[in-house]
């Protein structure tokens, strides 16, 4: 299994510096990627904020939220049930192993613990935190 941090599938919605690699991943893998209820927040969030920042409009926001919910109906994206208490312990966890060491934030090392805890092995991120966390775990990582 291969599950998606937000930031990641945010590139692949927004023009980013990132957006043609993570196209290319995305388009490469041969079953749906992974995804948590702290995905989906994240991201539309993610979407909201480049609204605030005036990266994007309100309409664009709109438009990417809509292509999303579209390929995650499609099956391109599957949305995993992860209880949230079991993720913030995972998470607890892991912070402990980690943070000292990395410097990992919260919400960074909430995704690895969702993917940790679906038995993924492979991690999309761009955030190399999270990339050095979810490879201490075993996890391949991408790109």
């Amino acid at each position: 299994m291969t599950y998606a941090d937000s930031g990641f599938l945010v590139s692949l919605y927004l023009k980013e510096s990132t957006s043609a690699v993570a196209r290319r991943i995305v388009t490469s893998l041969q079953e749906p990627v992974s995804i948590s209820w702290l995905t989906l927040l994240e991201f539309e969030n993610a979407l909201l904020r480049a609204v605030f920042t005036r990266r994007i409009t309100t309409q664009d926001a709109a438009t990417a939220k809509a292509q999303f919910l579209a390929n995650l109906s499609s099956g391109i994206y599957r949305e995993e049930l992860v209880d949230c208490r079991a993720i913030s312990i995972e998470a607890s966890r892991l912070a402990a192993q980690f943070t000292p060491a990395l410097g990992t934030r919260t919400l960074d090392l909430l995704h690895v613990a969702a993917a940790s805890m679906l038995n993924c092995t492979t991690f999309l991120s761009f955030d190399e935190r999270q990339r050095q966390a979810a490879a201490a775990l075993g996890m391949s990582v991408q790109p």
